[in-house]
């Protein structure tokens, strides 16, 4: 079995990989907010903070988790 197996019984939908970016997404807003308020001591430059991460960040998510999609590495179809 490769590392990346292009074809695969079980493929995770773009959809759920969305619905997991936004909750995790979620979670990060709220502590890159709170650190960069605590950090500059103004609640909105930390607000800009956790606005710019939200963007790249997601961006990235996205990007990693569907690479991570196409691998078959420790995965098991299992009936």
């Amino acid at each position: 079995m490769s590392l990346f197996a292009w074809k695969t019984k079980i493929f995770e939908r773009v959809s759920r990989t969305i619905a997991k970016t936004i909750t995790w997404r979620v979670w990060m807003m709220i502590t890159n907010s709170s650190i960069g308020w605590i950090i500059t001591g103004d609640p909105w430059k930390g607000l800009q903070v956790g606005l710019l991460a939200l963007v790249i960040n997601s961006t990235l998510y996205i990007f990693h988790e569907r690479l991570w999609n196409k691998s078959d590495w420790k995965r098991e179809v299992q009936e």
